[in-house]
């Protein structure tokens, strides 16, 4: 089970174009910031019902808009009731608000940082920016700065969009440049309308401009996937390529959207309520209250059972197996009697690259043959 916790909801110092969670001031707008009682619930409750090791992630919004005494109580409460067992936190960010006193104790803490950054600057920039329209690369990079001067751990996580879509190479070694060695790459896609599915039937309006293409996400992370294959197996670890090394190694998804069941993967707004996903926040997907609530019976039940009705389309291909359907929020298009993923089409793009060098890696499994050897023959398999 793994809880991601809202501490400021949806509230956030910055205002992305494309961001789906601004959306939910209608919903939660008479609601507070997280109070010190539905922190020692959370805290104390989620440790209970979990394994020996725990993991929090603190997400927004933007949750250092919490303030860093929020986290110092946050922290205390978990050696509190920690109980021997291993805490780890994670804090996914924008960066603005990081300056040294927020560095000293992520490292004290070793909390793991996330920043969002959508490549260089004028990448970046098109979207990620203040109330007053101004970019917010300069910031970030400062922040990454600030977290490599005091050793903290960082990730970055890159929204493609419509406009960065087109320059994959170059968002992919600028992520490296920036000293980026763990990366996560999402999809975007919105619509015009909530996308609240309702026995089977979602209700969507126009896709939004900045949205991404599907094959053009198919195409994007294929580039970055060939050249990752060639070059930086072992030493660049990016989300998409790892669920399907993991899930061709018999290991299973590491990645929720392509897993069989929506399960496990909840999210806690401020005020305590919890939710089936990050992207389901809305009232008929509340599933308690995390004082009251018996953790270890929380289930992702009304997800899980949308996401396992596939269309004839899903059932009938070859991709199934890996795919899954991809994720309901995705599921927008019509096809083979029922609902396709918008990104199916990018999908097989990139699966269609990818297959090749995921059987080499059985391979290389089988024979006990280090996974980074893989570099050594890649121009081999993309000649064949």
């Amino acid at each position: 089970m793994h809880i991601t916790a809202k501490p400021t909801s949806y509230q956030c110092n910055i205002q992305c174009d494309y961001c789906f969670y601004l959306g939910k001031a209608a919903q939660f707008s008479r609601q507070g910031w997280m109070d010190d009682q539905t922190l020692r619930s959370f805290i104390k409750n989620y440790i209970r019902a979990a394994s020996d090791n725990v993991h929090f992630t603190w997400q927004g919004g933007e949750p250092t808009m919490a303030g860093v005494d929020f986290f110092r109580k946050a922290v205390a409460l978990q050696k509190k009731y920690g109980g021997g067992k291993k805490i780890f936190n994670a804090l996914q960010t924008n960066g603005i608000l990081l300056n040294d006193e927020w560095c000293q104790f992520l490292k004290q803490h070793d909390f793991l940082v996330g920043i969002s950054i959508d490549g260089p600057e004028a990448l970046h920039d098109r979207y990620r920016q203040t109330r007053a329209g101004n970019g917010t690369f300069k910031k970030v990079i400062s922040a990454i700065d600030l977290l490599k001067k005091y050793g903290v751990e960082f990730n970055t996580l890159t929204v493609v969009n419509n406009i960065n879509v087109g320059h994959p190479l170059e968002v992919y070694e600028f992520l490296k440049s920036i000293g980026s060695r763990h990366l996560q790459f999402i999809e975007l896609l919105e619509t015009s309308k909530a996308n609240i599915q309702f026995d089977g039937r979602t209700d969507v309006g126009n896709i939004i401009d900045f949205s991404v293409p599907a094959v053009s996400y198919g195409k994007f992370m294929s580039e970055i996937f060939k050249r990752w294959v060639k070059y930086d197996v072992g030493t660049v670890f990016v989300r998409q390529f790892e669920t399907f090394v993991s899930r061709f190694l018999g290991n299973g998804h590491t990645s929720c959207i392509f897993q069989q069941a929506c399960r496990d993967n909840f999210v806690m707004e401020s005020n305590g309520d919890l939710y089936e996903c990050d992207h389901f926040v809305y009232p008929q997907y509340k599933i308690g209250n995390i004082s009251d609530a018996s953790l270890s019976s929380l289930q992702s039940s009304r997800l899980t059972a949308q996401k396992q009705v596939l269309s004839s389309d899903c059932l009938n291909c070859i991709y199934k197996p890996v795919c899954n359907g991809g994720c309901p929020k995705h599921r927008i298009i019509r096809g083979g009697g029922g609902q396709v993923s918008y990104f199916c089409a990018g999908y097989k793009t990139l699966f269609a690259t990818m297959t090749p060098y995921m059987n080499a890696f059985v391979e290389l499994a089988r024979n006990g043959i280090p996974l980074e050897k893989i570099m050594d023959i890649a121009e081999q398999i993309e000649s064949a």
